[in-house]
């Protein structure tokens, strides 16, 4: 049997339009908890607004170093270190693409 070729059954079809919807809800309730820990911070004054933190690169590593260590729950936002770096990147990504918060706000 080879490594690319699993005698395995396949799973049963999965619905496209419900497995998104699923994939999101679960990203959505995971994003929830560092969103959370950011806005505390950002409320009390010790975080800059999200779109204009020059400290989303520093963070995703600081958060990358961490789970090599070994930390699955940041002690925190009680979030799974990979969480922050998703969280972080899609900052710089929204930022670097202009999908932020209109200053009329």
């Amino acid at each position: 049997m080879s490594l690319f070729h699993s005698q395995r059954p396949h799973p049963p079809p999965i619905d496209p339009s419900a497995e998104r919807l699923d994939v999101l809800k679960r990203f959505l309730d995971e994003l929830r908890k560092a969103t959370g820990d950011g806005s505390a911070k950002r409320q009390a004054g010790t975080k800059p607004p999200w779109h204009n933190d020059p400290e989303h690169l520093p963070a995703i590593f600081s958060h990358l170093r961490r789970y090599f260590q070994g930390e699955k729950v940041d002690p925190t936002s009680k979030a799974h270190p990979m969480v922050h770096v998703a969280w972080r990147a899609l900052a710089i990504a929204c930022t670097e693409t202009g999908n932020v918060p209109n200053k009329d706000l």
